[in-house]
């Protein structure tokens, strides 16, 4: 039976979101302000790990609706080669859940010293991270005891979709934050298939996980919650990427493969890789609002919502649930991993 911590905390997500909600509600739209009023032409992103993917979905939304190129910061270029980067009009947005990374609160420093707007979301408002930015995003969702991060990345996406809905404008940005609790609610309804579902996974040791466009922080964070709970060789990949080469990984019958579709621009190319895969042979298994999608993959979960963006954080519920639920089976404990204590400052 999973009595784990990270079960808690996932389920804990709509009340918690709520928290996130209520601090930031009257915060979002001044710094929206700022921002418009200093106008970058660009925005630089830094994060490491669950903070990263969170990254990449912004990326995707900067750049799609924002329309200013955006690129994810290479802290070692500050930290290691102690270079300074040109950062006039230069927006950097800092996503540390502890706000304690050394190197973030570096890429932050330099970039106030070099004229930059910084940014920084985090759980913690009196980290580092959070101090040195010149403004801050509050998670509110209480301290995270699960080694495995949950509520930190879903509050972020959130934080990250409402600032980019009022730097823009676009209404299928404007997230319900009713809709958005209820998305997650939803995804706890999956949890009965879920437990039956990993059942397949339970004896490998490698996994492939693919989407593409802003799901592509999906696929990273359910590699990454795989490598931290279940000890698994788990790769991520967008789909464009994947056929350049790696396909080849899909000929090795032991290896099953994931995949998001909850994108309506990137269903088709997703849907078509199904396909392929199926006909190398590949065990496929999809998290998609398409049935028909579901349908050309062995197995998977249809999320019984029409918009997308509601339908990613009820994937993202069903991610973490997958992750934390095959880890149980496989024998291990995602609350805890024995490594370093000092990892947030490294």
């Amino acid at each position: 039976m999973n009595k784990t911590v990270m079960l808690e905390e996932i389920k804990s997500q709509p009340e918690k979101l709520k928290q996130c909600y209520e601090k930031n509600k009257d915060i979002i739209p001044l710094i929206a302000k700022t921002i418009k009023a200093y106008e970058p032409n660009n925005i630089i992103l830094v994060g490491r790990g669950t903070s990263l993917h969170s990254a990449y979905y912004a990326k995707y939304l900067f750049e799609i609706y924002y329309e200013i190129p955006v690129s994810i910061a290479s802290p070692s270029v500050f930290t290691v080669y102690n270079r300074n980067l040109k950062m006039d009009k230069t927006l950097v947005i800092a996503i540390s859940q502890s706000g304690k990374g050394k190197d973030i609160f570096e890429v932050v420093k330099k970039a106030n010293e070099k004229g930059a707007l910084t940014l920084s979301i985090t759980n913690n408002e009196k980290s580092i991270v959070a101090i040195e930015s010149k403004y801050d995003l509050y998670n509110n969702v209480d301290e995270a005891v699960a080694y495995a991060a949950t509520k930190t990345y879903t509050s972020t996406i959130y934080l990250l979709t409402k600032l980019i809905y009022e730097l823009t404008g676009v209404a299928e940005l404007d997230l319900d934050e009713n809709r958005v609790y209820e998305a997650l609610e939803n995804s706890l309804k999956y949890y009965d298939q879920i437990k039956e579902d990993v059942k397949t996974f339970k004896d490998k040791n490698q996994l492939i996980s693919i989407a593409r466009g802003y799901n592509f922080g999906l696929a990273n964070e359910l590699s990454l919650k795989l490598k931290e709970g279940s000890h698994m060789q788990a790769d991520a990949f967008a789909s464009s990427e994947f056929y350049h080469g790696p396909i080849v990984m899909a000929t090795n019958k032991e290896i099953p493969i994931v995949l998001f579709a909850v994108d309506k621009v990137t269903n088709k190319n997703i849907d078509d890789l199904i396909k392929e895969l199926k006909k190398m042979g590949s065990y496929t298994y999809v998290i998609t609002n398409i049935g028909d999608i579901l349908n050309n993959a062995d197995n998977g979960i249809n999320i019984l919502e029409d918009n997308d963006l509601y339908a990613m954080f009820t994937a993202i519920g069903i991610m973490q649930l997958f992750a934390c639920e095959l880890s149980v089976i496989k024998g291990f404990n995602p609350d805890f991993v024995d490594v370093l204590e000092h990892i947030d400052t490294i």
